[in-house]
């Protein structure tokens, strides 16, 4: 007999809730690429204003990339999803904000780094399509 469509399937898993980790952020992908090429780029038209705010907020470069991808990654095992957005016909957004510490002579200040993360099915881990300074 066919499933009717108007009953849910208690095995089909729920979309992500703001309050809960971000499902499979230990399988997370795509966060050096994105913040090589994009977040940290300030040659990249739409990431160059990200850049600079990474920059005169934290003090991070390029050259911290391997800090940054580590604190995100580390932190988006901890920090719980804020906000969840359909983001349809990929899947659905979720944003987790990291307080973030500077680097170099911005060392002693922490600002937020709101990142967003792509969801594209129960599948498919989630993969990084944005980070930037959130003052």
């Amino acid at each position: 007999m066919p499933e009717d469509p108007n009953i849910e399937n208690p095995d089909t898993p729920s979309p992500p809730a703001a309050g809960s980790l971000l499902p499979r952020g230990a399988e997370a992908f795509g966060v050096r690429v994105k913040l090589e090429t994009y977040s940290l780029d300030p040659t990249n038209d739409a990431g160059a204003p990200k850049a600079r705010g990474f920059q005169v907020i934290l003090g991070i470069t390029i050259e911290d990339i391997d800090y940054l991808e580590g604190a995100i990654s580390t932190g988006i095992l901890h920090v719980p999803v804020s906000e969840v957005r359909d983001n349809p016909p990929w899947g659905t957004k979720c944003v987790v904000d990291l307080s973030m510490r500077g680097r170099g002579e911005k060392s002693g200040r922490v600002a937020n780094v709101r990142t967003v993360w792509e969801i594209a099915g129960t599948d498919v881990p989630p993969r990084l399509v944005n980070a930037y300074c959130k003052p």
